[in-house]
């Protein structure tokens, strides 16, 4: 039966962190204590994440919003067809702006749908498609696009119709270059970048820690099994959530500075479960030494 012990959630934290002698402290706040311990911590870290990576990104979209207005020419969009004002095709292939978008932006409402792909199909790269806006449609081009595909793989339209009909009520009203940058700028909001990143980091680390804590407790409690230090499979489970906290924090840590700095460390996974390995080595280590009363 389960212990009514009292662990406020930092002082888990703490534990669980700098005082493995705690371990067994912690295991009698009992398994769904402990479960709701980890289901609390991936999502205020998750949160955290979203915070900062939201605040990077936002400043980033911003600038490149920016850019975009310099260089798209000026346009009027007024019943499903696209028109520009002086007459004048542009190809927007500005670095920060094709990182960002993974794409080169042409705007040539001037020609048809077969002579922009024949004029524009050689700009798509591994890295960035094409994307073409044309009078009543706009085409986009991948680098797997060729001449003779009869399937035409790579290459995706969609008419101007199809999407206003869901978006767009008055289609009699003429839209230009500044309705489209103010709408630009209201999908790039705070609170959309943080709800996006938490919704995905949150998802990703989740699945990820459940899996790996699923995993290493079974791994452990079958090999405890053959030592005279037996676990039970729930205290194999507590004993790797716990352990599992300081391997969290230094994930969390590495995607915020990964964003900040570009830096990347392609085996942060293996430091992970590294991390967690060693917590519940020296949770054995703490339970021999008690036992022989050093």
């Amino acid at each position: 039966m389960e212990e009514k012990v009292k662990i406020n959630f930092f002082k888990k934290i703490w534990y669980s962190i700098a005082r493995p002698s705690k371990y067994e402290e912690l295991r009698k706040l009992g398994v769904v204590k402990s479960i709701k311990y980890i289901l609390l911590i991936v999502p205020i870290l998750s949160l955290i994440i979203a915070l900062f990576v939201a605040s990077l990104h936002l400043n980033i979209a911003k600038d490149i919003i920016s850019d975009l207005d310099d260089k798209m020419p000026e346009i009027k969009f007024k019943e499903n067809s696209l028109n520009l004002v002086n007459g004048e095709a542009t190809i927007i292939d500005d670095k920060k702006i094709t990182e960002y978008y993974k794409s080169i932006i042409v705007i040539n409402p001037l020609i048809d749908k077969q002579d922009a792909i024949n004029q524009y199909k050689d700009l798509a790269t591994e890295k960035n498609n094409v994307v073409i806006f044309l009078n009543k449609e706009y085409v986009i081009i991948s680098n797997k696009y060729k001449q003779d595909n009869k399937n035409e793989e790579g290459l995706v339209s969609q008419n101007y119709s199809d999407i206003t009909s869901k978006f767009i009520k008055d289609t009699s009203y003429e839209y230009g270059k500044k309705d489209i940058i103010e709408y630009l700028k209201e999908r790039r909001s705070y609170t959309y970048y943080v709800a996006q990143y938490f919704a995905v980091y949150f998802v990703m680390t989740t699945f990820l820690y459940l899996l790996y804590i699923l995993l290493i407790s079974i791994g452990m409690w079958l090999v405890t099994k053959l030592s005279k230090y037996k676990w039970t499979f729930k205290e194999s489970l507590m004993n790797t959530i716990y352990a599992s906290t300081l391997s969290l924090l230094v994930y969390g840590t590495y995607i915020i500075i990964s964003y900040l700095t570009g830096f990347k460390i392609y085996f942060i996974e293996v430091i992970s479960i590294a991390l967690i390995y060693i917590y519940l080595i020296l949770v054995i280590w703490k339970q021999k030494r008690k036992k022989v009363g050093v």
